[in-house]
Order: structure tokens, then C-alpha cells, then sequence
């Protein structure tokens, strides 16, 4: 008898190297289907019994739940779920899960560290120039961050270590949501216009798609820097390109783009103080570890009966 899909892995990231997914991860009384191709016709047939959908990045279609009559749960190893219809899933009674928290540590250093790399001109580490080349001081400065969630709250503790000033554009303005650390809450235009380094660590939604675009980047000072470990859309990546090459920011630190990963031929990547990393921020030996155990308990707890750990709505 041909065993049934329970659990299908729709993104092929899941079963890189670096997360390992492979059929017995949820254990023995369960089985993780990996497909021999991700397209949705390839993953046609074996949605028609999955019980569970594993995705990390890949999109999570309405079309996709259609095509899943005994699909229970989606769930995924990290904390934005904009890659998901949630709507989709609530409207055919399907629990979405993630695993806020277990990345957010992680993402802040990467932030630190493209914040560093744009601040000593780490562009030139093979070039002689850097010799003589002249390091930005991050102390005395402005630090904005835009999203003060897990990530960004992190990222103030880390930019207050270095001596930098904190402001903050968030809906949630909560002075508690950092204890020891001093933050101004500021509007986003305010934060634009004073920060010397931007941080964009906000949900993907409606309202944050494209806010940073040609306008905003105006606001900020000559030689500032961008920093992205959101997501992509967040920003209008042709505007970004442009106040490059005009020479208006300082440098960028991009984790995430749109389109994601950028073509090859994008002019982003000819310019040196443009740091771009492969939307790896969040994958650390101690997160991986934390975010895979949690969703593996996310699978089992929901194809058991019982609640998960970290439902999403």
C-alpha cells in the first residue's frame, strides 16, 4: 500500500544542508514527502493527501489549500508568514504556524555586523586604498530603527552599547519594550531625517510595502546608511539604486531585496558599499536548532489534536 503524503515539504531550502529535512524528521509515525520537483505541478498529486505543508520561503497559495481536502497545518521555521495566505488558510480551517523569537538574535547581529562592515568600508578589505581609507565612528551617532519587534529591539541594545542615540518608529511606541536602553519614538520622516544608520527590521503588511521609496530615501542625510533584514518589498529597490549612484547614502546593507535574489546584472551589484548577504541573517547553529524544534513541535502537537506551541492569529 502506497504510504500517504502527510507531510509535504514545498520548499527546496528545507532540505538544503542547512535545515535537513528528510523523511523522518517529524518521526516514525509520520512522513515527510519530499517532492522530486517544486513546481505546483509537481506538487499537484502529492497535495491531494498532505496533512501538513512544510515551507520556509515558497509561497503557500489559496490554490494550493484547494488542492489539499485533508490539509491541517502550514507551518514554517521563522517568524513573517507574509510568504502564506493566512486569510486563505482560516477561510478552509487550516492553522498556520511559525516560530517568532527564534531568529530575532540572530537577524540583530546580522544587522551589527553589515552595519560594521558599511561603517569600517569593509568593500575595500582587498583593495590598498582601505589603508587609508577613513572609518566611520558609530559612537555619537543616530541610530533609526524602523520595527522594534524582536529584531529591532535587539538592535538597540546593541547600537546603545555602541554609544549611538536611539529612535525608533514603531506602531507599538512602548519605552518598556527595551528596558535600560533610551529611545525616541519618533515618525518615520523624523527618523529618516536624523538617523545616520537605518535599520529596517518591520512586518511585511500593506502598509510598510514600499516605504522606503524615492521620497524617503530624499529625507535621509548624505552619507547615511540603509540596512535591510525585513523583507525586500520594504523597499523600493530601483529607487535604492538610484540614490546610490547619485551618492546621496553612505552604503547599504541589504539581506533582503526585491526581487529576491537580484539579477545578476542588476547595476545594485557593481557598487562596492552595496553589502548584499542571501537572506541568510537569521541562520545561526543556535537558531536553526531553536526554530526546527519548534516547528517540528508546531507538526506534531497539530497532527496530534493538540494546540501548537505558536499559532499565527
Amino acid at each position: 500500500m502506497t504510504a500517504i503524503a502527510r507531510i509535504l515539504v514545498v520548499d527546496p531550502l528545507l532540505v538544503s544542508e542547512g535545515f535537513g529535512i528528510g523523511p523522518s524528521w517529524a518521526g516514525p509515525e509520520h512522513e515527510v514527502v519530499i517532492p522530486a520537483g517544486f513546481g505546483l505541478d509537481d506538487l499537484r498529486p502529492l497535495l491531494a493527501d498532505a496533512e501538513a505543508i512544510l515551507t520556509a520561503h515558497a509561497p503557500v497559495t489559496e490554490e494550493m489549500m484547494r488542492l489539499a481536502p485533508s490539509l491541517r497545518l502550514v507551518a514554517k521555521p521563522g517568524a513573517g508568514v507574509d510568504n502564506i495566505d493566512v486569510g486563505a488558510a482560516v477561510r478552509h480551517g487550516v492553522i498556520v504556524t511559525n516560530v517568532p523569537g527564534a531568529r530575532g538574535r540572530a537577524v540583530a547581529e546580522h544587522a551589527l555586523f553589515l552595519i560594521l562592515s558599511l561603517a569600517r568600508k569593509a568593500w575595500l578589505r582587498d583593495d590598498p586604498a582601505w589603508r587609508d581609507a577613513l572609518a566611520v565612528q558609530l559612537g555619537g551617532k543616530t541610530l533609526g530603527i524602523v520595527g522594534l519587534g524582536e529584531i529591532g529591539s535587539h538592535v538597540a541594545r546593541y547600537g546603545h552599547g555602541l554609544g549611538m542615540e536611539v529612535v525608533a518608529h514603531t506602531h507599538t511606541p512602548d519605552p518598556a519594550r527595551v528596558p535600560g536602553v533610551p529611545v525616541r519614538f519618533l515618525g518615520l520622516h523624523e527618523l529618516l531625517r536624523r538617523a545616520d544608520v537605518v535599520v529596517l527590521s518591520a512586518p511585511l503588511t500593506d502598509e510598510t510595502v514600499g516605504m522606503i521609496d524615492r521620497s524617503a530615501l530624499a529625507l535621509m542625510k548624505d552619507g547615511a546608511f540603509l540596512v535591510n533584514v525585513a523583507r525586500g518589498p520594504l523597499v523600493v529597490t530601483d529607487d535604492v539604486l538610484e540614490a546610490m549612484r547619485a551618492g546621496h547614502l553612505g552604503g547599504a546593507g541589504l539581506d533582503v531585496t526585491d526581487p529576491e535574489p537580484l539579477p545578476e546584472d542588476h547595476g545594485l551589484r557593481a557598487i562596492p558599499s552595496v553589502l548584499l548577504s542571501p537572506h541568510n541573517a537569521g541562520r545561526t547553529i543556535e537558531s536553526q536548532a531553536e526554530a526546527l524544534a519548534r516547528m517540528r513541535a508546531n507538526v506534531r502537537n497539530v497532527l496530534a489534536g493538540e494546540p501548537p506551541l505558536d499559532r499565527v492569529g
